[in-house]
C-alpha cells in the first residue's frame, strides 16, 4: 500500500489530505480541514486525458503509437483519444481497423489509447481549417461503413467521430454513429442554430476545439460556437495555447460553461514535446512559435496558417494559469475530470476517489514542476 498526501482535486477543488493506492486502484482517500498554508504542499490530480491530439515528441498513431503512447505519459497525459486526419473512407478503415492490435501490444508504462478520433472526413469544405481538402468525402452511410467495417459497437475501436451537422447525409451518420455506440463531435462546420440543435437531439454530445472552423456567435443567425456556449448536453473541446483562443472568448466560455463543459484539448501535432523549431509530417513542413504549429508561408500561401498546438495539456495549464484565465484547479478539471465524463468514464478515470484507477500527477512548486506519474498504481517517475 502506498499513502500519498498533498492537495488533492477533488469535487473541482484542491483541498490538503491523503489517498493510498493498493494495486492498481486508489483505495482510500481522507481531506483535511486546512490546518497550514496549502500552496506548500504538492498538488495530486488525476491524469491529464487529451481528447484531440494527432502526434507527440515525433510520433503519431500511424506511425508509431508506441512512442507516442510513451512520451505522453511522461508529459503528464496519461489517457488520449489518438486523432487521425480526413483520408478516403476505405482507407481510414484500414487504418482503424490496424489500431487494435497495436494497442493492445502496447506495453503497460505509456499512456492509454482510449479509442481513436476521426476529425472527419465529414466535414465541411469551407470550414476545413488545415485540414487537406482532397481528403474531405460526402457524408454517406455507405461511406461510413467503409470506416466502420461491419462490427458493431464502436467497431475499429472508433470513440469520436468529428462531423459536419449541415451537410447532407449528416443526420443519417449521426443516428448510425449513436446507434453503434460511436461518440458524435460537431466541428468543422458552418451550421446555424437548429442544425446544431438538431444533431444534438439525435444524440451528438461534443463539439471539436470551440470557436476553431466553426460558424460562431451572431445576434441574428447563431452558429456551432454559439450552440457550444449555452447547450449543456455538449462537452466542448478548447485549446489552451492562447492562440486558438483569445483571452476574451475565453473568457466568454468559462462564464457560459463552466470548467465543467470544457474539455482541455492540446490538438497537438507531432512536434509537441520536443523543443524543434519545424518539423516535417505526413508530407507538410511546420513551423513553431510560442508552443503553436503552422503552416509557414510560402507559394500558394502568403500568411503562415494556423495548423495545431505544439503543447501538451500540461504545458497549456500551466500558461493558462500564469496568465490568470484561470484557477489551477479549474484548469485541471478541464483536462482530467470534464474528459472523462464526456467519455463516459468518470468512474475509472479523471477522479481521485476510492475504486477509480490510480492514474494521477504530482506537481510541485509555483512553476508546477511534475515530479511523478502514476499509472494503474505504477509510478513512472521520481
Amino acid at each position: 500500500m502506498t499513502r500519498l498526501t498533498g492537495r488533492l482535486l477533488v469535487g473541482g477543488e484542491l483541498r490538503p489530505g491523503a489517498l493510498t493506492i493498493e494495486g492498481e486502484r486508489i483505495s482510500g482517500l481522507e481531506l483535511d480541514e486546512p490546518a497550514w498554508e496549502p500552496a506548500d504542499l504538492p498538488v495530486i490530480a488525476p491524469g491529464l486525458i487529451d481528447l484531440h491530439i494527432h502526434g507527440f515528441a515525433l510520433a503519431d498513431p500511424l506511425d508509431d503509437l508506441e512512442g507516442m503512447a510513451r512520451a505522453l505519459a511522461r508529459a503528464g497525459t496519461t489517457g488520449f483519444l489518438p486523432t487521425l486526419f480526413p483520408a478516403a473512407p476505405r482507407r481510414l478503415g484500414a487504418q482503424c481497423a490496424d489500431f487494435g492490435p497495436r494497442r493492445d501490444a502496447l506495453p503497460p508504462e505509456v499512456a492509454s489509447p482510449l479509442g481513436l478520433h476521426l476529425e472527419g472526413p465529414f466535414v465541411n469544405p469551407r470550414a476545413a481549417g488545415a485540414l487537406p481538402l482532397q481528403d474531405l468525402a460526402e457524408p454517406s452511410v455507405a461511406a461510413l461503413r467503409e470506416i466502420l467495417g461491419t462490427a458493431s459497437g464502436d467497431g475499429r475501436d472508433i470513440k469520436n467521430v468529428t462531423l459536419a451537422p449541415e451537410l447532407p447525409g449528416s443526420a443519417d451518420l449521426v443516428e448510425e454513429l449513436v446507434r453503434c455506440g460511436v461518440r458524435v463531435s460537431m466541428g468543422h462546420s458552418l451550421a446555424g442554430a437548429e442544425e446544431a440543435r438538431a444533431a444534438t437531439r439525435a444524440g451528438a454530445r461534443g463539439v471539436t476545439h470551440l470557436y476553431n472552423a466553426m460558424s460562431g456567435v451572431h445576434h441574428r443567425q447563431t452558429g456551432l460556437a454559439g450552440i457550444a456556449l449555452t447547450e449543456d448536453l455538449l462537452y466542448a473541446e478548447i485549446i489552451g495555447d492562447l492562440v486558438h483562443v483569445g483571452l476574451e472568448a475565453w473568457d466568454l466560455a468559462l462564464r457560459c460553461r463552466g470548467p465543467r463543459g470544457l474539455c482541455l484539448v492540446s490538438d497537438a501535432l507531432a512536434g509537441a514535446g520536443t523543443g524543434c523549431d519545424h518539423f516535417h509530417v505526413h508530407g507538410r513542413d511546420h513551423e513553431i512559435l510560442g508552443g503553436t504549429a503552422y503552416y509557414p508561408a510560402g507559394p500558394g500561401r502568403e500568411e503562415r496558417q494556423l495548423a495545431g498546438s505544439a503543447m501538451s495539456q500540461l504545458e497549456m495549464v500551466r500558461r493558462l494559469t500564469e496568465q490568470g484565465v484561470v484557477s489551477l484547479a479549474d484548469a485541471l478539471t478541464m483536462a482530467s475530470t470534464t474528459p472523462a465524463h464526456a467519455l463516459g468514464l468518470e468512474a475509472e478515470r479523471g477522479v481521485l476517489s476510492p475504486g477509480a484507477r490510480a492514474d494521477l500527477l504530482i506537481l510541485g512548486g509555483e512553476d508546477l514542476q511534475l515530479m511523478q506519474v502514476w499509472l494503474a498504481g505504477t509510478c513512472l517517475s521520481a
